[in-house]
């Protein structure tokens, strides 16, 4: 599993569900530094072989570009050297999928910036579309996420997804379209990937 969509570089190795082998190094920048040897430690520490994988998954985003860019592009040259499919995770998807959260009404937010916030919503029925919301904005169940503390209600903290709620998505099946959802057109090219802009 990999994550690099956010403040920080996470690594993780799961077998059968289990951990073998994870870390998380919060980080602003240097995801492109520290990924290659965090995957080195990951297999030299796990005992597992990279030919042993038979998953490998990544987060989309929303996140920075240059974060963004950096996991898959890493996650993609892996998927092919070994000939597997790669699967793509939505971050605000990992945010809302934390093992402490599941089966009940949760709402994954992550700050955009320059007014931004991204959202996700997750009820025990459903689950919703990425979407833009305001600032303050009420909205129906836990919050969580970096951006959770810009709206209003009950706060679960999470400063970037866990691995295991990676590992359990990828497993699930994840995302096969692998286009980057880029938090501010600004920085990159607009995904088409469902956001709605802040409208003035």
């Amino acid at each position: 599993m990999i994550d690099t969509s956010l403040n920080a570089c996470s690594v993780g190795l799961f077998r059968d569900g289990a951990s073998v082998f994870a870390v998380s190094e919060p980080m602003q920048r240097g995801h492109q530094e520290a990924l290659g040897p965090m995957a080195a430690r990951a297999f030299d520490e796990g005992g597992v072989r990279p030919r042993d994988l038979t998953h490998i998954g990544v987060t989309l985003g929303p996140g920075s570009f240059t974060g963004l860019r950096v996991g898959l592009s890493f996650a993609k040259g892996l998927a092919v050297g070994l000939n597997l499919p790669l699967q793509g995770i939505g971050t605000l998807e990992a945010l809302g999928h934390h093992p402490e959260l599941l089966g009940k009404d949760r709402v994954a937010v992550i700050d955009g910036g320059r007014g931004q916030i991204y959202i996700q919503e997750f009820s025990t029925k459903e689950q919703g579309q990425p979407r833009a919301v305001q600032s303050g904005e009420t909205v129906g169940g836990i919050l969580t996420g970096p951006g959770a503390h810009l709206l209003s209600g009950e706060v679960f903290a999470q400063a970037y997804p866990t691995l295991e709620a990676l590992a359990a998505l990828t497993v699930a099946g994840g995302h096969d379209d692998l286009t980057p959802l880029y938090m501010r057109d600004a920085d990159a090219i607009a995904s088409t990937r469902g956001i709605i802009s802040l409208q003035a």
